[in-house]
Parts: structure tokens; C-alpha cells; sequence
């Protein structure tokens, strides 16, 4: 039995610069929570809290790809064991191309597409009584929550 390897590309990171590009398939409301390696957990809990109490939003998205899957379910289980919401997952996996630039003259620059794996995960309210009001908040005709 003959084995066929591919040969990989060695790159020296003394000879290129990685870019890597944010993918722009993903969209960007109000309710869309972004997560990676480096934001802070604290932060974006604080702010799916705010999108629910005082944003009026009555479901919110969290995305997450790559090394930070496990801070994105993270972060939607803390969220529903804070407010009891309802998740549904989505998992899949897209083509990210990263750029590398040559930090020699005589090197040329090299682009390399790899898939990644990502995770969306919508977190749904189940009624309105489970939303934590503060004092400066009330309910409209839509079932959202306002100032």
C-alpha cells in the first residue's frame, strides 16, 4: 500500500507575518454577540444581560469559531443558567484564508485557505416573566422591553 503525502508549507515566522481576516458572512445586529479567545467573559455576559433587561431584545446570538467554541457555549450556558432561556445550536464549518506577508524583500506574499470550525448559538427567552425588570423598564405592545 503506497502513501501519498502532501507536502505543507513551512513557513519561518522570522521570513512572514500572519494576517488573519475577519469573515464577512457573518452579519452584525444589535442582538449578535461575537466571541474569541481574547474578549473578556465577564464583558460580553454583562452584555447579553443587557440586551435582554434594558436592550428589549427577546432573543440574542452568540458566534463563535475556531479555538473559541468552548468560551461561545460557555458563555450561552452561563447566559440560559442565568436567565433560563431556551438554546438552539448551529454548528458548521467555512473557509477562512489567512494572508501572509513576507517581512523579507525578496520573499512574495502567500495566501492559505483552512476550514474552521464554527458554532451559532440562539438564545431565545421563554416569556416575558422570566426577564428581570429594574425600575426603569417596562414592556410594549411588542413584548419587548424599554426604557
Amino acid at each position: 500500500m503506497s502513501e501519498v503525502k502532501e507536502e505543507k508549507f513551512h513557513r519561518d515566522p522570522e521570513e512572514y507575518a500572519i494576517v488573519k481576516r475577519l469573515n464577512k458572512q457573518f452579519s452584525k445586529r444589535p442582538n449578535d454577540i461575537y466571541v474569541t479567545r481574547k474578549t473578556n467573559f465577564k464583558a460580553q455576559f454583562e452584555r447579553c444581560m443587557k440586551l435582554i433587561s434594558i436592550g428589549g431584545h427577546r432573543e440574542i446570538y452568540i458566534y463563535g469559531m475556531g479555538a473559541a467554541l468552548q468560551r461561545t457555549i460557555n458563555l450561552a450556558l452561563q447566559f440560559q443558567l442565568k436567565t433560563n432561556c431556551h438554546l438552539h445550536t448551529q454548528t458548521s464549518s467555512i473557509e477562512v484564508t489567512d494572508h501572509l506577508l513576507p517581512l523579507l524583500d525578496d520573499l512574495e506574499p502567500i495566501s492559505e485557505m483552512r476550514y474552521v470550525s464554527t458554532i451559532q448559538i440562539k438564545c431565545v427567552m421563554p416569556s416575558i416573566l422570566n426577564i428581570p425588570l429594574t425600575s426603569t423598564t417596562t414592556v410594549n405592545q411588542d413584548n419587548k422591553v424599554v426604557k
